[in-house]
């Protein structure tokens, strides 16, 4: 079952966190279009814990305000 735990637009590019399966995620994309989608590991491909997630989320977000994902 999907979670959304989190999401924001920034100049048309929408970012999603989600909690799916015991797993964290993020969903990329214009405005109500998710293009891409990108699970949350460690370095050693273990799941992160909730806040080493969120930390990613906000990294992706500041990514988003440089980046225009229209033609992934």
């Amino acid at each position: 079952m999907k979670q959304f735990l989190a999401s924001t637009t920034i100049n048309g590019n929408e970012i999603n966190f989600v909690k799916e399966g015991g797993g964290y995620f993020i969903y990329w994309g214009e405005q109500d279009k998710p293009k891409a989608r990108q699970e949350l590991l460690t370095p050693k491909g273990r799941k992160p814990s909730q806040s080493s997630a969120h930390k990613k989320f906000l990294q992706a977000v500041e990514v988003t305000k440089i980046l225009k994902f229209s033609r992934l």
